[in-house]
């Protein structure tokens, strides 16, 4: 093992915060801002089918969640800094190669190419963020990269829709270009060395293909044709997939459980909040997209809204998220995360109701969606960073990288559930019955968050200890 000089400070470099804030917007950005940015693409490519479209938003959170864990084993392995900066290096080839597409073939290879990007930044990003805050302020660590990582998310369809509403779809691509250079430039010049472990194993590849294979399996029984007998939800063709993606993603545990150097190490598994963590962070992003890509969808299709206007409509969402998540963070530290996921959990539910109740075939800009996004905005600046961070708060400080990996994997695999939901429903549903659907399972999914949130306890340890004895 080679050393060189040590990551923590005992200040908090401004630089490392731009960058890993920089980063996890452009994550969060190009995780959902296909959700105003899809309508664009499918009339600019008439003869693509929703369902074929629909692995442009997905490749991205299937590909995600395969190689994340690989890739914070390697930020060890090479040193955070160099994986960091050419995770931000491969999302700019993938966004100029999306920006310049002729067909949706070479788009799906950009969003893969941005995902690998991503992939390589997000876990060594996170890592440097944790090492440079003293172990004192470490819960404000954790506190602020799960914050822009909601944010960024919420923000997406906003910024999204204001640029794709002037420029066109490609610019969802190009958006990413000068954020990246700029994260890139400061990089090169203000971050650290690193530490290196060599001494670790690059995790097992084959574990990276049955993820990819069992959620594609899973996502393509949900978004095929469902008008179609044999991908109806009980047609030969969906179970088929359904069962396979299982199948392949049981092997995957399997494997897990065997291998001399799985791609997830089941051992973080017993610690409990890494257990709750995961299962809220997986059911938040179900919930959130359901949610999101619900409301945006149906607005652009039924009433008929430019990019431009849903994005500005649901600005309040990234607004109120970002604002609650900064003030959940500092009190965290002392009180845990539960008493911020229960009311958020039940706040995202009367969201789902009130879009319920609320959407119906005439526009209700002022009635019903800003209301409606100003508390989605609030639920999810409750619920998102708190789940996240519960999955690190007892997480060692030397395995954050693969807990941010983890993270992120489960992340991505509930988003991509979450899209080819909505989606399928939203494309088979006629007036608001697709709606209705989405949000259904949006309230299912809230229901988990809030008993799941029950069982969390991330107080200081001084205060678990008091309240066990």
């Amino acid at each position: 093992m080679s050393q060189t000089a040590p990551e923590a400070d005992e200040s908090i470099p401004w630089v490392v915060v731009v960058i890993v804030v920089s980063t996890a917007v452009l994550t969060g950005v190009g995780l959902s801002i296909m959700t105003v940015t899809f309508g664009e693409i499918a009339k600019a490519f008439p003869r693509a089918g929703e369902a074929q479209l629909s692995w442009i938003a997905n490749l991205f959170t299937i590909v995600g969640a395969a190689t994340l864990v690989p890739a914070g084993v390697f930020a060890d392995r090479v040193g955070r800094r160099q994986m960091l900066l050419a995770g931000i290096a491969v999302f700019v080839g993938g966004s100029l190669l999306g920006a310049l597409a002729p067909n949706p073939g070479v788009i799906m290879v950009a969003r893969t190419v941005q995902a690998l990007g991503a992939s390589a930044y997000t876990p060594a990003a996170a890592a440097v963020l944790i090492a440079s805050f003293p172990p004192s302020k470490m819960a404000t660590a954790i506190g602020l990269w799960a914050v822009t990582g909601g944010v960024s998310s919420a923000l997406g369809p906003s910024v999204g829709g204001l640029i794709v509403g002037w420029g066109g779809w490609r610019w969802a691509f190009w958006l990413n270009i000068p954020i990246a250079v700029a994260a890139l430039g400061l990089g090169l010049i203000y971050l650290p060395q690193s530490s290196t472990d060599r001494t670790k194993a690059v995790p097992d590849p084959f574990g990276a293909v049955l993820t990819m294979a069992g959620i594609s399996m899973i996502t393509l029984g949900v978004v095929q044709d469902k008008h179609s007998p044999d991908w109806g939800w009980a047609g030969s063709k969906t179970l088929a997939a359904f069962a396979i993606g299982v199948v392949l993603l049981a092997w995957f545990i399997q494997r897990c459980r065997t291998h001399a150097s799985p791609l997830m190490d089941l051992r973080l598994f017993r610690l409990i909040n890494v257990r709750l963590g995961v299962i809220g962070t997986f059911t938040v992003a179900l919930v959130w997209f359901c949610i999101y890509w619900g409301i945006v969808r149906y607005a652009m299709t039924v009433w008929g809204w430019s990019p431009m206007k849903a994005g500005v409509a649901t600005a309040p969402v990234s607004l109120f998220a970002g604002t609650i998540g900064m003030i959940v963070g500092r009190w965290a530290n002392r009180m845990g995360h539960r008493p911020f996921i229960v009311p958020g959990s039940l706040a995202t539910i009367g969201t789902a109701v009130w879009f319920w109740v609320g959407i119906g075939s005439q526009p209700g800009l002022w009635s019903v969606i800003v209301p409606g996004s100003v508390l989605l905005g609030l639920a999810t600046g409750l619920v998102f960073p708190s789940y996240i961070a519960t999955t690190l708060v007892d997480v060692p400080g030397d395995r954050h990288a693969e807990g941010s990996a983890l993270n992120f994997m489960v992340q991505r695999t509930g988003t991509t559930i979450g899209v080819a939901l909505a989606i399928t429903f939203l494309a088979k549903g006629s007036g608001t019955r697709g709606l209705h659907q989405t949000l259904a399972v949006a309230i299912a999914g809230s229901v988990i968050c809030l008993l799941v949130g029950l069982a969390v306890d991330t107080r200081p340890r001084q205060a678990r200890a008091a309240s066990s004895s």
